[in-house]
């Protein structure tokens, strides 16, 4: 048995079937449950409003590319099509369904041609010129603005240096101060946006940082002052309310009188002078010579 595997010049261990790439692959597709193609989002569904034709279009072609309808299938892309109108697009679509009209098309661009008569734009490049002067970027962002722009841009067939003209004129006026203080210039309209898309990232993180800055300032205004033992410190408010004239006049004046806190209480109580004990008139009135001021610890402290 030796022998005859050694005349066979391979043993038991290698007659073990050597598998294709193809049939890996296969295997593989087997245990994993097969692969799964993403499922189309459905178009939406058609009024008849002129100006929203043209998107319309352009999703039917992304779905019939997807499900595999990019080369003939005329019939079902018209079928299709003709399942979503609704509004003025049904009523139009309405005859030729019920084969009261004989239609005018045979396959799926005549189609789309009527609808472009029925339902385009009338003067279409009149009328994207008019949306490009009007257009403007508000709160949107710069990619926004320029997505809308560009898009209505490819029908107003106009040149680079009109186009960008309107595409700065309706940015906002930080982008637009920003391009005036720049020296950059731009070739065409691509290279404008990418601009403007650039400096409104730069301009938002400086916005960022000088905010967190302010409000940083504003914590350290409004935050109670410290002693550096971490006790409260009070502050000097000269708005603060002291009372009514006598009383501010006598607060102010109590540390020239050099007199005890008893005797400054007992005065003000008995509504005496705080300059000489005599009753019938204030301090400010008193016509009592200033003597020396003997040095009194009590009120100093």
């Amino acid at each position: 048995m030796a022998a005859t595997a050694e005349r066979g010049g391979a043993t038991s261990s290698d007659t073990t079937p050597i598998l294709s790439p193809e049939q890996m692959r296969q295997i593989i597709t087997s245990l994993s449950g097969g692969t799964r193609k993403p499922k189309p989002k459905e178009p939406e569904v058609y009024r008849g409003e002129r100006y929203k034709l043209r998107g319309w279009l352009a999703q039917l072609i992304v779905y019939y590319r997807r499900v595999g309808w990019q080369n003939g299938s005329d019939e079902e892309k018209i079928l299709y099509a003709t399942s979503l109108l609704r509004d003025d697009a049904g009523t139009w679509i309405t005859g030729y369904a019920e084969e009261r009209i004989t239609p005018t098309w045979d396959n799926w661009a005549g189609f789309k041609a009527e609808l472009q008569r029925q339902f385009g734009m009338i003067d279409a490049k009149g009328q994207a010129r008019i949306r490009l002067k009007n257009m403007k970027q508000g709160k949107r962002s710069v990619t926004e603005y320029w997505n809308e722009f560009r898009l209505v841009a490819s029908e107003a067939e106009m040149d680079d240096s009109t186009g960008g003209e309107l595409l700065l004129g309706g940015m906002i006026a930080e982008l637009q101060n920003a391009w005036g203080a720049s020296s950059e210039k731009y070739e065409d309209l691509e290279a404008l946006a990418q601009w403007a898309i650039r400096k409104e990232t730069k301009l938002a993180t400086v916005r960022h940082i000088q905010g967190s800055r302010l409000t940083k300032n504003i914590l350290r205004e409004t935050a109670k002052p410290q002693n550096p033992d971490g006790t409260y410190r009070p502050t000097n408010n000269v708005n603060q309310n002291y009372g009514d004239p006598m009383e501010l006049d006598a607060t102010r004046k109590r540390p020239r009188f050099n007199i005890s806190k008893e005797e400054f209480q007992r005065r003000t109580r008995e509504q005496l002078c705080l300059k000489c004990p005599q009753p019938g008139h204030l301090a400010r009135n008193c016509t009592k010579k200033d003597g020396p001021k003997p040095f009194n610890l009590q009120s100093r402290s």
